[in-house]
């Protein structure tokens, strides 16, 4: 990827975000004006859910301009493990809210079993509260996707808000429906149900966040975790290396690759058969970066590291790429 190409990429990126904080803001708004104006705990959970993602994009927006900048004394790795680190904490506050959803719509059953009085809901505001809202996520989902094509799908970032917009629009269009059906369930052989419609909403819509939010917290704990990334990264790295190092002089000895947000990290274990110079090895490593990098489609930071026992596997045959 060229220097042009990543500043324009970093530019969308930015715009995207900010875009993105705006856009969650007002619904955020939204939901809490809509949940004191019905009373609606499964509408103030959407609101909460906004709330989140606008603080979620501010640090996105901040990482975003930190995870292209090279390693420094600082940061002698780079920056690109704040992003595997955005999404840990993302996850786990989204977990919290969700919590909370499920612990007030708990106590709301608790209440009704009890015999108590579920006040009813003021539903005027819910059907255009759920037209807007739904138009916003699914414009706010096509504008990340659009530009996370556009910078090359390389942005976890982008990718990350994307589904949650995604996500957000079909959680408030489905509670919107419910609540404005409710009132029709009068008269039906659902009507004992109707004063606890709401907080049925919330434990179904919490059910539903949960999804993400965890299959986020998995993917970001391996990566922070320095797990090696899936297998098809590895068989694409491997045949890159095959075809940078076949005529060499040397040995393959073994190779590691591990993902860390939009980076991969390429280490390569080679054993010379004749004498090296650094130059040599200085290029080999910036052959690799350029070929990964197309190869895989994100950006790669590759390490040679020169050895005849590989400290990870023994020596693999399949692996030897000899003149």
């Amino acid at each position: 990827m060229t220097p042009a190409h990543t500043a324009r990429a970093r530019t969308i990126e930015q715009r995207s975000l900010r875009f993105g904080v705006g856009a969650n803001a007002v619904m955020a708004i939204a939901g809490f004006a809509a949940h004191v104006a019905s009373g609606s705990s499964a509408l103030l959970l959407d609101g909460l859910y906004s709330a989140v993602l606008v603080g979620s994009s501010l640090i996105a927006s901040r990482i975003s301009r930190n995870v292209i900048r090279p390693p420094d004394r600082a940061w002698p790795y780079g920056y690109e493990g704040q992003e595997a680190l955005y999404v840990l904490f993302r996850s786990l506050v989204l977990l919290g809210v969700i919590g909370f959803g499920l612990g007030s719509a708990s106590g709301t059953l608790i209440d009704w079993a009890r015999g108590d009085t579920i006040p009813a809901l003021q539903l005027h505001s819910v059907a255009g509260y759920t037209l807007a809202i739904t138009v916003l996520c699914s414009l706010l989902a096509w504008r990340h996707f659009h530009d996370w094509h556009r910078t090359g799908r390389i942005s976890l970032l982008l990718l990350t808000e994307a589904r949650n917009a995604r996500i957000d629009a079909l959680i408030t269009m489905a509670t919107g429906l419910a609540l404005l059906i409710t009132p029709w369930l009068s008269g039906t052989a659902m009507a004992g149900i109707a004063p606890i419609t709401d907080a049925l909403l919330v434990i179904a819509v919490s059910v539903v966040l949960l999804l993400e939010p965890l299959r986020a917290l998995k993917e970001a704990m391996s990566q922070a975790a320095g797990r090696a990334a899936d297998p098809k990264i590895l068989q694409q790295t491997r045949e890159v290396l095959m075809q940078e190092l076949s005529g060499l002089q040397l040995q393959m000895m073994d190779f590691t690759v591990q993902q860390l947000g939009r980076t991969a990290f390429v280490v390569v274990y080679i054993n010379p058969l004749e004498a090296m110079d650094s130059a040599v090895v200085d290029g080999l490593r910036h052959h690799i970066d350029a070929r990964c990098s197309q190869e895989l489609q994100q950006p790669v930071r590759s390490e040679i590291i020169l050895t005849v026992m590989p400290p990870i596997h023994r020596p693999d045959s399949s692996l030897q790429a000899a003149s």
